[in-house]
């Protein structure tokens, strides 16, 4: 297997086996391992040196729940583990929010019991294995809440997908990781062997290692078991650890765990040998309980026991990863995440990239303008903030025609255009994996069209509510910074459906990334106020010859129209779903004041495009209009707006020159027709005027 560089390394430290594996950008991954008892570092160092690997990123993860104490940088004492047997008298409450059944000796009993042997930790900080291994590697003391099971301490807590510093020259000796690669906090490995299988909410998994764990991914708490919350990327997590796995059928069988072992016991079962048959059914029998209690349809299986190919198909299991599991996982909670955007046009350059970039993801765009990919391929592109002149230069993207890295990605964005959005559905139809779809479009009820193509329910799709202005540079900055340059409002939060999301620790992640619960009356609100506006402002400014937008968002006479359909929209949407009068004003006059900045140079012509769709009866015109129709509001300057719209023309843009001959050859009533046949007979009544 050909692994390609930059490198994200991934250490699973085990129990009985530590495994370090290379995972390149393409997704392909190469592991090696070794036994635990003879450490992490030298067998590391001779492994890279021999792949040649120079390594971007670092994630270790490890076994626990245990106590090692650190102080002052050192280690004191010695490491209390999981498996070491514990008296009764140090058992501990667990704390914090981690709902942790009793049975187990979780971080606070461990810390109890060091504490027996090597007196009270004062200024000392209890960590994890991986985080000692993590200080070693950088210098800094860390530690995250999922991994310190039931521990509310405080000091030196991070997200586990946080870097929390960089390996230093002493850590590159002793590891071969090269000086100056990031390293993450990292996580538990029950945690890292889920994100190996890469589920999304809902869905069972089966890890079977030393010790076997069976649970879902994102539900509530269930009486008896354990329930983790969300922590950042991590989702929320409802398990039980059965008590048997890979070490109860070892010490059974008087062999050490390993892939071998697991060879050996699938060819006894195959040979008919009773024992191993009722070693397999005693490892099921636990699982399958826990199966029927969580109700789980489809059991996702990852370790050492996923090797076996029989017990997986009497669990009626599907084998995911075998003993990478974690170490995988790790891999990939180090990896920058990778987004494909679908439009590399000004939104998607300009926005979307500029916000995932900044976050530290890789990007991938896919355009079907065979010469944008080739200018996007070659290099950079510059991003201008008109507010503050600020100029940024975007590199390291990859874009493609065709290649679109579905099986790679972490997240799906588009901004394509609303008439493209259907076809795009359509083509990515048989999209069936744990990812989340953004959906960055003027359009209605985008979610809604691309669910009827995208029904796997693995798929999460949201939308998202463009507000920033992203337009053409000028002809001075095309000569200076390139032909892909975009201007942008200084303007940096993209809110979207939360609700919709299966990974929304992923998403929010990302600063500007603003998930909002009951977003469709949200995606309503923006239409009816900020495209309502935008769209009296253009369209009547059109009728009068401007070719800027701020020049005709500046003229009186239009001012006080897009004004009073601002107004005439909020008392609808007031009444239609409470939203607050004053917050109503506000998002008013924060729409035209956009639209009049004057170093915006959007074209009149750029937001007057497509009247057709824009005068469709559940967008920006005929949708308030019937809202004021509902609740009894007049709406003269709504209507005013409409028939501006309807007598739009350009002869470059084919949408216009087909509802202008509507309208030249049948009158407005025709054009409405066109357009929305279904409106309200008022909207024809006052046509015929």
């Amino acid at each position: 297997m050909t692994v390609e560089p930059p490198y994200t390394l991934g250490i699973d430290v085990g129990t009985t086996a530590t495994k370090a594996l290379i995972l390149g950008h393409s997704g392909k991954w190469e592991m090696a391992s070794w036994p635990s008892s003879e450490w992490t570092w030298g067998h590391l160092k001779e492994w890279l040196s021999s792949r040649g690997c120079e390594v971007e990123r670092v994630g270790i993860t490890a076994h626990g729940p245990s106590a090692l104490v650190i102080k002052d940088g050192e280690m004191v004492g010695r490491p209390i583990f999981w498996h070491e047997p514990m008296a009764v008298e140090f058992e501990r409450p667990s704390e914090g929010d981690h709902v942790l059944p009793s049975s187990r000796a979780w971080v606070p009993s461990r810390i109890a019991q060091w504490e027996a042997s090597f007196g009270e930790i004062g200024d000392g900080v209890a960590v994890q294995l991986k985080d000692r291994l993590n200080l070693e590697l950088t210098g800094v003391l860390a530690r995250d809440t999922r991994s310190m099971r039931g521990f509310s301490g405080v000091g030196h807590f991070h997200l586990p997908e946080d870097v929390i510093g960089k390996v230093h020259a002493a850590g590159e000796e002793m590891s071969g990781i090269r000086s100056g690669a990031e390293v993450i906090c990292g996580c538990d490995d029950l945690t890292a062997g889920v994100l190996g299988l890469e589920l999304g909410v809902g869905e069972g998994f089966n890890l079977a290692n030393t010790s076997e764990h069976v649970g879902v991914v994102g539900i509530g708490e269930v009486d008896g078991l354990s329930w983790l919350p969300p922590l950042g990327r991590l989702p929320s997590l409802t398990y039980l650890s059965t008590g048997t796995g890979a070490k109860s059928l070892a010490n059974r069988f008087g062999v050490n765990p390993s892939k071998e072992a697991a060879l050996k016991f699938a060819f006894a079962i195959d040979s008919g040998d009773e024992d191993a048959m009722a070693a397999l059914n005693e490892l099921n029998e636990p699982v399958m309980a826990l199966v029927d209690q969580l109700d789980i349809t489809s059991l996702s299986m990852g370790g050492g026991l996923a090797e076996i190919p029989q017990l997986v198909s009497s669990r009626s299991g599907i084998r995911v990863c075998g003993q990478e599991v974690s170490v995988l996982g790790v891999a990939r909670l180090a990896q920058r995440p990778l987004a494909v955007i679908f439009g590399a046009g000004k939104v998607g350059r300009g926005f979307l990239a500029q916000l995932l970039a900044r976050a530290g993801w890789r990007i991938h765009f896919v355009d079907p303008v065979e010469d944008m990919v080739a200018q996007l391929s070659s290099g950079s592109y510059h991003i201008v903030n008109l507010a503050t002149g600020e100029v940024e230069e975007m590199s390291g993207h990859t874009a493609s025609v065709e290649d679109w890295r579905l099986e790679e990605e972490n997240l799906i964005l588009t901004s394509i255009g609303a008439n493209s959005l259907p076809s795009w559905a359509e083509s990515v139809a048989g999209l069936d994996r744990a990812v989340d779809v953004i959906l960055a479009e003027n359009h209605p009820a985008p979610a809604a069209l691309v669910r009827e193509s995208v029904v796997s329910q693995r798929v999460g799709i949201a939308q998202a509510q463009v507000l920033r202005s992203c337009i053409e540079p000028t002809e001075e900055q095309k000569n200076r910074l390139g032909q892909l340059t975009v201007q942008v409002q200084d303007h940096w939060s993209l809110p979207l459906d939360g609700d919709a999301l299966i990974a929304p620790g992923l998403v929010r992640g990302v600063p500007g990334f603003t998930c909002k619960e009951n977003f469709t009356v949200e995606l309503t609100r923006k239409l009816y106020t900020y495209n309502a506006i935008n769209a009296a402002v253009c369209y009547l400014g059109a009728e009068k010859g401007y070719e800027w937008l701020s020049d005709a968002a500046n003229d009186p006479e239009i001012i006080a129209v897009a004004e009073a359909v601002g107004r005439e929209s909020s008392e609808a949407l007031v009444l239609e779903h409470g939203f607050v009068s004053d917050d109503q004003n506000e998002w008013c006059a924060k729409a035209l004041a956009k639209y009049q900045d004057e170093t915006i140079l959007d074209p009149i012509e750029r937001n007057c495009r497509d009247p057709i769709r824009k005068l469709g009866r559940y967008d920006r015109i005929l949708g308030p209009i019937h809202l004021c129709l509902r609740h009894g509001i007049a709406h003269h300057n709504l209507l005013q707006t409409m028939r501006a719209a309807l007598l739009y023309h350009d002869s470059r843009d084919e949408n216009s020159v087909t509802l202008y001959n509507s309208v030249k050859s049948g009158g407005m009533a025709a054009g409405l027709t066109l357009v929305a046949p279904d409106c309200d007979d008022s909207l024809f009544e006052f046509l015929a005027k």
